[in-house]
């Protein structure tokens, strides 16, 4: 695992000190969601961190972890976030919690990247369909590239207090150019 890096020491207050190791990232690791759940799965709880190309940053916070189950999981801890001003270091994020009942608060799909309900936020969805494995697509193919991104709040996680329905603002889709995750067994302990 690597070290938390500079640029995250605000963050890294908001999770309460607590120390975070970059398990994940993806212009070093690779952009698919195998990259993703090679370095990420059966690491516990996690925080995932992304930039656009627009250099907006954002993130969410999955107290499960990840272990390619292809299922979803119920919680009311998962949350999302982002930063209104670019420069993190002035500001603390903004929290978009879970709404609407703690039912497919987080989807683990082993050819998906991290996903949040069913449309709060996606980022490398997989590029097939997700069950029909034995019978149907080959498991092998439609594996999610981690350079995209959706996001529509208000079923599963709060719109943003501006009223935007994405998580990125005017846009429902964004290209990324980085996505960390970073993982710690004391992040339990936030919840």
């Amino acid at each position: 695992m690597r070290e938390s890096s500079a640029d995250n020491v605000s963050f890294l207050r908001f999770c309460g000190g607590r120390e975070l190791k970059c398990c994940y990232k993806a212009t070093l690791d690779g952009f698919s969601a195998t990259a993703f759940h090679n370095c990420s799965d059966f690491k516990g709880p996690c925080v995932i961190i992304g930039w656009t190309n627009n250099s907006f940053k954002f993130g969410a916070f999955n107290p499960e972890g990840y272990r390619s189950t292809d299922d979803y999981y119920e919680t009311f801890d998962a949350f999302l976030f982002y930063w209104e001003k670019n420069d993190q270091t002035t500001d603390e994020p903004i929290v978009l919690p879970k709404v609407g009942g703690s039912g497919a608060a987080l989807f683990d799909y082993a050819r998906g990247g991290p996903q949040f309900g069913a449309d709060g936020l996606l980022i490398g969805p997989p590029l097939a369909p997700v069950m029909g494995g034995f019978s149907g697509p080959d498991t092998n193919s439609g594996i999610g590239d981690l350079r995209q991104a959706k996001s529509r709040l208000g079923l599963s996680y709060a719109k943003r207090p501006d009223g935007k329905e994405s998580l990125f603002g005017d846009e429902f889709k964004a290209v990324l150019e980085e996505v960390e995750v970073f993982c710690s067994p004391q992040i339990a302990s936030l919840y």
